[in-house]
């Protein structure tokens, strides 16, 4: 099993999960307002006396999809974590190398990379490789098995 296949499709994952993050949250929020809102027509239906049980149905309903959600927000939180963890142990020239080749994967990022920081060509791809590796470490604490 090579980890390295997982840092990479983690990596790749990467601004979709941050987009993700940022929908669930709002989700979440809607969720949230809807319950309150179910919640205070039962009680208002209890007080006037008129049937709430279409209301419980839509409050029993919101709280599945607030449970739903709370998971797949945590799923998400979770997957961030490791890609920050993992980019915490990398220099800022490691960092951009994993950035152009992994995350935003530029067709040029070899000579985007190569302009930058003044490397060459095999340079670079010998510390992307590098870098992917401590990536990969210190996300999975290992490379293969």
């Amino acid at each position: 099993m090579d980890y390295r296949e997982y840092a990479k499709d983690l990596l790749a994952r990467k601004n979709s999960l941050i987009s993700a993050y940022g929908s669930i949250k709002e989700e979440l929020n809607v969720l949230e307002r809807e319950k309150v809102a179910c919640k205070e027509i039962m009680n208002e239906c209890e007080v006037l006396g008129r049937d709430r049980s279409i209301y419980e149905d839509r409050f029993i309903n919101t709280l599945a999809s607030l449970d739903d959600c709370r998971f797949r927000l945590s799923v998400v939180e979770r997957e961030l974590r490791k890609i920050e963890k993992g980019m915490t142990l990398l220099s800022d020239y490691e960092c951009a190398l994993i950035d152009a080749f992994y995350v935003e994967r530029h067709i040029d990022a070899v000579e985007e990379i190569m302009e930058r920081f003044y490397r060459e060509r095999s340079t670079v791809y010998r510390d992307k490789n590098r870098a992917l590796d401590v990536f990969t470490r210190s996300v999975y604490g290992v490379l293969q098995l």
